[in-house]
């Protein structure tokens, strides 16, 4: 095979594949965004198997900071960034309620990874979304029991801090809203 055949076929793969995932660069001047850097780093150092994520996924919805509350019911809400390549695309907003054996509070941050653009463009659609839940954290140690790729996604937490026990289940809502550079 020639180098034309060979340049051809690379920059093909290149255009049909997802994205890669580059290090977003946060911007300096945007403290939501400097926390989101933030996070990734935290995470990526603190559970390192988020790594083949990072490197896989199609593009990622972080939220910095998660507070949930729960006695019986309880509720959860954060805010962050949705990334796609090395831009940030869009961001996100996340609501839950939960039932159950629960008590406590916590707070964590999340990462939300997008196995391919139908994945990303459902999770634009904003649906409701029901799971079960169990896990323990107490200060910055968390133990949780959440699926990973269902549907195209992949949801990894990291406890900050806080102390919560819980078995419960949980309706959840994330909304998106595009950045004024993202025409999608």
């Amino acid at each position: 095979m020639n180098r034309l055949n060979v340049l051809g076929l690379t920059l093909t793969a290149l255009f049909f594949t997802s994205p890669t995932l580059a290090d977003w660069a946060a911007n300096t001047a945007d403290k939501q965004q400097m926390q989101a850097a933030s996070a990734i780093e935290k995470m990526r150092t603190a559970i390192p198997r988020t790594e083949q994520y990072f490197e896989q996924a199609y593009a990622y919805a972080i939220l910095p900071s998660v507070t949930r509350i729960g006695f019986g019911f309880g509720g959860a809400s954060g805010k962050g960034f949705v990334i796609a390549g090395d831009n940030a695309i869009g961001k996100t907003r996340f609501w839950q309620f939960t039932s159950g054996i629960q008590a406590g509070a916590k707070n964590f941050s999340m990462i939300v990874f997008f196995k391919d653009k139908t994945a990303l463009e459902k999770f634009k659609a904003s649906d409701i979304q029901f799971m079960g839940q169990a896990g323990v954290a107490f200060a910055t140690v968390g133990l949780a029991g959440t699926p990973t790729y269902s549907d195209g996604v992949a949801i990894v937490t990291m406890t900050r801090f806080g102390l919560m026990g819980e078995f419960t289940i949980s309706g959840a809502k994330f909304s998106y809203k595009a950045l004024a550079a993202d025409a999608t």
